[in-house]
């Protein structure tokens, strides 16, 4: 892996939220780190949702080890949300880098 091919920002983000004094609930998306990665489209599909037609592209990312990334995070790129599908360490042992898959224009889960 070359570091060279890392030229893109990417923001890792947690889910918050707080309740304000009524009892309400509300919940934001805060950037915890920024970082410089490759990313990847790696395929796409459209399909229907109800009445309505939705796609939805899954991206490769790929970054320097972050020892508390988990799939509970979302990534930020372009302006674009992506929900984390997966996380491999890549080098196991040297933790080095992590290769996320990634799926744009889902709601989140989290």
């Amino acid at each position: 892996m070359e570091l060279g091919e890392f030229r893109n920002r990417v923001s890792l983000q947690t889910l918050g939220g707080s309740v304000d004094a009524g009892g309400g609930r509300s919940t934001t998306w805060t950037t915890e780190a920024t970082v410089w990665g490759k990313v990847e489209n790696v395929s796409g599909t459209e399909g229907l949702f109800g009445d309505q037609l939705r796609a939805t592209s899954n991206f490769k990312f790929t970054i320097r080890y972050y020892s508390s990334l988990t799939t509970k995070y979302r990534l930020l790129h372009r302006s674009k949300a992506f929900e984390i599908t997966s996380i491999k360490i890549l080098d196991e042992g040297r933790e080095r880098f992590h290769e996320i898959t990634a799926t744009e224009g889902v709601a989140f889960g989290n």
